[in-house]
């Protein structure tokens, strides 16, 4: 049995959220092994493994120094997963794409996170200590019909990123993917939506969906060993959206069909073991 470490950021709250990574951790409790939860950058307990869940979109270096404490580090490599360094698609204001395009935050998850831990920050009368601070982020998420119409604003605005919009869609309307990962355990799933930009709440339907090479070799590229993409395949090519390494709770977790494919999924930490 294994000694697994969490590593956490000092405000995160990590108990008390919905993270998919508590679940997981359920599942290796049950199996025998002993999970731990490392808070902040302070003496951290030993393990045999450690699984770096800073939920940010830039990992502060001091993290990092706590990382390397261990000798198998799963996430190790992914310091750094923000829209500039995960998408390919991003356009400048003097580009020649006549698409359509959308603004998009920087960082991952709309900035929410550092947003997050800005203001427990401020509630405790300490230091901002999110790895990048946060931004007005007014305009995120719209789709416009030509690049010619983004605000002036926007290219102002470090916080802000303006991509290709290269949607998934047929005679049923838009489609979204998700690739869950850990390990070599993994599960993709296709969602139906009533809008452009498919979310939880206007899902009308879903499928299981194979993984492309071509997203498959974007994990390779950003270096993530557990997570979760969003990807869409446009006119027959798959495009990453979003690369996410504190993936949230799938909804419906507590229905038997995830608990079943949570279980496979945390099956994925055997190959760190070997």
């Amino acid at each position: 049995m294994a000694d697994i470490v969490i590593l956490t950021h000092a405000d995160d709250e990590f108990g008390r959220r919905r993270y998919l990574l508590t679940t997981l951790a359920e599942h290796w409790t049950r199996a025998g092994h002993r999970v731990s939860v490392a808070v902040g950058t302070g003496p951290s307990p030993k393990g045999d493994i450690a699984i770096l869940h800073v939920d940010v979109s830039v990992l502060p270096e001091a993290y990092a120094k706590v990382a390397k404490r261990f000798g198998t580090v799963i996430n190790g490599s992914t310091t750094d997963i923000r829209k500039r360094v995960v998408s390919q698609n991003l356009l400048g204001p003097k580009d020649k794409w006549t698409g359509p395009v959308i603004i998009k935050t920087d960082l991952n998850c709309g900035g929410l996170p550092e947003r997050r831990l800005h203001r427990i920050a401020l509630g405790r009368s300490t230091p901002s200590v999110a790895a990048t601070e946060p931004v007005h982020i007014e305009g995120a998420y719209e789709v416009l019909p030509s690049l010619p119409e983004v605000p002036k604003a926007v290219w102002r605005n470090p916080g802000l990123v303006v991509e290709k919009f290269l949607p998934e869609e047929d005679e049923r309307g838009y489609w979204a993917r998700t690739w869950v990962f850990f390990g070599d355990r993994e599960r993709c799933t296709r969602y139906l939506g009533a809008e452009k930009i498919v979310k939880g709440a206007n899902i009308l339907a879903h499928e299981r969906v194979a993984v492309p090479k071509e997203i498959r070799a974007e994990r390779e590229r950003l270096g993530f060993d557990y997570g979760k993409f969003d990807f869409v395949v446009h006119e027959g090519k798959p495009i990453l959206l979003d690369a996410n390494r504190t993936p949230s709770a799938p909804p419906r977790a507590g229905s038997a069909a995830m608990k079943a494919a949570n279980a496979r999924l945390a099956k994925g930490i055997e190959a760190f073991l070997k």
